[in-house]
């Protein structure tokens, strides 16, 4: 093999990984928070309207997140004792400090 980076390992001659407090399974969660512009277009659920500018009916749904829909997220994971790493476009810092105060707060 010419990989540079890291010695082949086939997982049926690895030792069985061992989890913290003899778990069976480990999970991530992982949040992608963003900042869409009004004005620009971007993802689209609905594309009928994605060539309006703006394009009231899919941001509505991209604006949903930072509004309301990081809140009940973050409810959801302190009322679980989950922690979550997240994703986010530098915007997000810009116009959401609120969320990133949140997440530094729970770190």
């Amino acid at each position: 093999m010419d990989n540079q980076l890291f010695d082949y390992s086939p997982i049926v001659e690895r030792e069985p990984i061992q989890w913290p407090g003899g778990a069976r399974i480990a999970f991530y969660v992982g949040l992608n928070v963003e900042h869409y512009q009004v004005d620009r277009p971007s993802t689209s659920i609905f594309p009928d309207t994605r060539a309006l500018a703006p394009d009231p009916l899919n941001y509505g749904w991209r604006d949903y997140g930072p509004r309301v829909g990081i809140w009940r997220l973050i409810d959801s994971l302190d009322r679980h004792g989950l922690r979550a790493s997240v994703m986010l476009n530098s915007d997000v810092t810009a116009r959401y400090p609120q969320i990133i105060k949140a997440g530094l707060e729970r770190d």
